[in-house]
């Protein structure tokens, strides 16, 4: 899952990135272009012509995915532009900040070793220093109203780009991680419920009263298990076929996943329910609405009206009682009505 976020996320960092980025280091340049071909300065107006040309086909070095050379391109291209751009203008001018941005940028590459960029840091800052030390004065100083302008213009610039490769960062992490959430609560709900009937299956269903049973004991209050089978469900199937079966097995769980309890498709056509705080009497109550709703239900299949009914075996407990015996009891009462009859509910097999 790793491997897969991280590609998820480089994904859309890079298409993100690129398109902030190249927009904004593309108009940079334009800006740059014009200035410093209208000072005169024409080898700094030819850098940014070709800059600008970079920064236009970095965007067919993404698309094809060649991050690595994106990369590399980049690196270059910011790095030799602040060189040339301080020995020309000089240190004022504050060229030099874009040589900082790129070497915070350098983390936010997905796609390139982490030993790369340590070193491109390294040289980065590697070459700020030397620049530090070495340029005062420029080839072509500026005077000093329009070097204040640019050197504003550069922090500015290099503000803007470090906030943007943050926010962007931010956003795709923000978003595969909420994609990540979506998937694991698709995944777990696969895990728990059973596919053609959307009910809690059989593993979950039974944590789940297990849970209950112990927070009913907790607050000392009585609960009921109810074990119901489909009658003549064998009869559906041969006669009308499996999906005639499926309609009845999802219009059976819809009715009895309306239950104020926990419903649980328990294998085949078997469904369990545990009701919570309910005593024989009202337990046996709800079960017999239930049975009423099903038998009622209006099942039509290829033109015909299809009979179903439900028998149910019943158990209740006001102290602890293990799933396994409940099940066990509340499936003897459930045989006993099929014998007796089926279209039932039994809650004790001596009545």
């Amino acid at each position: 899952m790793g491997t897969a976020y991280e590609e998820r996320r480089g994904t859309l960092y890079n298409y993100r990135i690129t398109f902030y980025g190249n927009a904004l280091a593309w108009l940079i340049h334009v800006v740059f272009l014009i200035t410093f071909w209208q000072l005169g300065v024409t080898v700094l107006a030819w850098s940014n012509l070709l800059s600008i040309l970079y920064y236009t086909l970095s965007f067919y070095f993404v698309h094809k995915r060649y991050y690595r050379a994106f990369f590399v391109g980049l690196f270059i291209e910011v790095v030799y532009n602040a060189i040339i751009s301080t020995v020309v203008l000089g240190w004022g001018a504050n060229v030099h900040y874009f040589i900082i941005m790129v070497a915070y940028g350098v983390f936010f590459m997905p796609n390139v070793r982490r030993s790369i960029r340590v070193a491109s840091t390294i040289l980065a800052m590697t070459i700020y220093g030397f620049l530090y030390m070495n340029v005062t004065t420029g080839t072509q100083p500026l005077t000093p109203s329009f070097e204040q302008i640019l050197g504003l213009f550069c922090l500015l610039s290099t503000i803007a780009l470090i906030a943007g490769l943050s926010f962007v960062f931010e956003g795709s992490v923000v978003e595969v991680t909420s994609e990540l959430e979506r998937t694991n609560e698709r995944l777990h709900t696969l895990a728990s419920r059973d596919g053609l009937t959307g009910l809690y299956n059989r593993t979950t269903g039974y944590r789940l009263v297990e849970d209950e049973i112990r927070e009913a004991v907790i607050n000392g209050r009585p609960y009921a298990v109810a074990l119901g089978d489909i009658d003549h469900f064998k009869a559906f199937n041969e006669q009308h076929g499996h999906d005639c079966g499926d309609l009845v097995l999802k219009q059976v769980a819809s009715a009895l996943a309306r239950t104020d309890g926990i419903a649980v498709r328990w294998g085949g056509e078997e469904f369990l329910i545990f009701l919570a705080d309910q005593s024989t009497a009202e337990a046996t109550e709800t079960i017999d609405r239930l049975r009423q709703r099903i038998k009622s239900l209006e099942t039509i299949y290829d033109g015909r009206r299809l009979s179903v009914t439900m028998t149910f075996g019943v158990t209740t407990r006001t102290g602890f009682e293990a799933v396994d015996t409940l099940v066990k009891e509340a499936d003897d009462r459930l045989r006993a009505g099929k014998q007796e009859g089926k279209d039932r509910i039994v809650t004790s097999i001596h009545q």
